[in-house]
C-alpha cells in the first residue's frame, strides 16, 4: 500500500515540475497578434474610416500606433495620436461619430457598419 502512494505522490510531483518548468513566454508565442510593424504619416481621408483601436507595445507589439479599419476592412497603421495632428483629429471624429450611431440605434447610412462591430 505504501508502493502506491509513492507511485501516486511520484506521478503527481513529476507533472507539477512539468507544469512550473514550462515557460511563460512560449505559452504567450502561440498567441498570434495582429501588430503594425511600421507605420505611414500619410492623411487618410475620415470618409473611408470605419473605426480604429490602439496598438501598444506593452501587449506584445514592437511599437505603439493607432490601427485605423477602413469601410472595406482594410487595415491601416499611423503613428500615435500624440506624434500626429491629423491623427488625433481623426481619432476624434471616429469617437464622435460612434456617439453619434450609438445615440440613433446605429440607423442611418454613416453608422451601417458600425452596427456589425462590438463594443
Amino acid at each position: 500500500m505504501a508502493l502506491s502512494h509513492v507511485s501516486v505522490l511520484s506521478v503527481i510531483l513529476c507533472a507539477l515540475a512539468l507544469v512550473l518548468h514550462s515557460d511563460p513566454a512560449e505559452a504567450q508565442a502561440d498567441l498570434a497578434l495582429d501588430c503594425c510593424l511600421t507605420v505611414s504619416h500619410k492623411v487618410i481621408p475620415k470618409q473611408v474610416l470605419l473605426t480604429y483601436r490602439k496598438q501598444f507595445r506593452v501587449d506584445g507589439c514592437p511599437r505603439d500606433a493607432v490601427v485605423f479599419m477602413t469601410r472595406k476592412a482594410l487595415r491601416l497603421c499611423a503613428p500615435p495620436a500624440a506624434e500626429e495632428e491629423w491623427v488625433k483629429d481623426t481619432v476624434k471624429f471616429l469617437d464622435t461619430r460612434l456617439k453619434k450611431c450609438k445615440e440613433i440605434k446605429f440607423h442611418g447610412k454613416r453608422c451601417q457598419g458600425l452596427r456589425d462591430l462590438s463594443f
